[in-house]
């Protein structure tokens, strides 16, 4: 009975060692394929850094193709860089006059002054009778390297008065609307068109309201002054 009792004893101990070894085993195959399956992966770079060129401007233009110009029958002065606008004043003096059946009518002509500070525009207009209108255009040009895109345009809110007899719009040269966010890519340009219009009214301003009308005073000049500005930043 004792010696079926340690057989039984030994058998267990026979059959413990064995599944010890498979463990063993096991676990070193696993380490082994483990082994065999990793590797090592390297990351190598260089980082450069260039040089662009942030340049959103309006451009000097030409003679023949002017950056600020003002519609056929405006009359009107761009005010060279550097010289005080104080000094300038609308052709205003020189009235326009036709002769027709030996009558002569003479009317002054539709006028104003431009320049520019920096991204804003700058101008003092004149307009005598109902349906007159002020109208130029001027370039932005992206003279850098940046691609660039419009945050927005801030533009002269009018008053009661100005409202009621005037409108005041910006728009592109053909007339299309702004809007936040439209590109100008490196190298190319835009150009926007600024209209201010004297509504066809049937009863003409008061002297109140004339006052209201011509109540601004920007740069040294006085009178309806409107001004724009367009911001640009850079396209991500």
């Amino acid at each position: 009975m004792e010696q079926q009792i340690q057989q039984q004893n030994n058998q267990s101990k026979t059959k413990r060692s064995s599944l010890i070894l498979v463990l063993l085993l096991l676990l070193l195959t696993v380490t082994i394929g483990y082994a065999v399956l990793s590797a090592t992966i390297r990351i190598n770079g260089v980082s450069t850094v260039k040089n662009e060129v942030w340049d959103i401007e309006v451009p000097e233009g030409t003679e023949q193709d002017p950056a600020i110009e003002c519609s056929e029958g405006v009359v009107c002065t761009i005010v060279p860089d550097g010289v005080d606008p104080d000094t300038y004043t609308p052709d205003d003096g020189r009235p326009v006059c036709t002769t027709v059946n030996n009558v002569e009518t003479c009317t002054n002509p539709v006028g104003g002054v431009i320049w520019m500070e920096g991204d804003t525009v700058y101008f003092k207009h004149y307009l005598s009778v109902p349906k007159d209108k002020f109208e130029f255009t001027v370039d932005f040009a992206n003279k850098g390297t940046i691609d660039a895109k419009l945050k927005g345009i801030t533009k002269t809110v009018l008053n009661e008065a100005q409202d009621k007899f005037l409108t005041y719009d910006v728009t592109y040269a053909d007339g299309s609307a702004i809007t936040d966010g439209d590109k100008l890519k490196a190298g190319t340009q835009t150009t926007f068109k600024v209209t201010i219009t004297y509504k066809d009214v049937a009863t003409l301003p008061t002297a109140a309201e004339l006052s209201q009308i011509n109540n601004s005073t920007l740069k040294g000049q006085t009178g309806m002054v409107s001004l724009f500005t367009a911001t640009y930043e850079q396209d991500r």
